[in-house]
């Protein structure tokens, strides 16, 4: 996986997780998700977009989260949230804080700005990433929260 992606894939489920966090149900509406990040892809030069299932189940699941990083000051409401995050890892370190906002059942945006050390090389990153609900049907074979899958890289 191209650094790029990685970094946009990390700052979105860093954003659900995150939100997820504060409560047990998820406050818009089940189903699956398109999220499209403000990152371009280097293979197609369009921006990134992946499919995520976004339900109770899948929102409780992300409780759980990622033992590597912790939240602080986080404030939730009915029109979003806002966090700071900090994740220390072995290869993989990033600070930033992230504000959702939540733009009626069917749609959201998140913003972050993050400084990042990806196996010793530091950078700094700004990212958006714009939800839209899909449908209610998740399809399990293209989920990023039903499928364990890794992308071959480019050629």
């Amino acid at each position: 996986m191209t650094k790029v992606k990685l970094v946009t894939l990390a700052v979105m489920l860093v954003a659900l997780t995150a939100v997820s966090s504060a409560q047990t149900k998820f406050p818009l509406r089940s189903g699956e998700w398109d999220a499209t990040s403000s990152d371009m892809s280097p293979v197609t030069g369009k921006p990134l977009t992946m499919l995520f299932c976004m339900n109770d189940e899948t929102w409780t699941k992300a409780l759980n989260g990622n033992p590597t990083c912790s939240l602080q000051q986080f404030n939730l409401t009915s029109g979003g949230a806002s966090y700071s995050l900090s994740c220390p890892g072995k290869n993989f370190q990033m600070t930033g804080s992230f504000k959702v906002v939540f733009d009626g059942m069917t749609h959201m945006t998140s913003t972050g700005s993050m400084d990042i050390t990806m196996n010793g090389k530091p950078m700094h990153k700004d990212s958006t990433v714009d939800f839209h609900w899909k449908g209610p049907a998740c399809d399990p074979n293209a989920d990023l929260n039903l499928k364990n899958h890794s992308v071959p890289p480019p050629h």
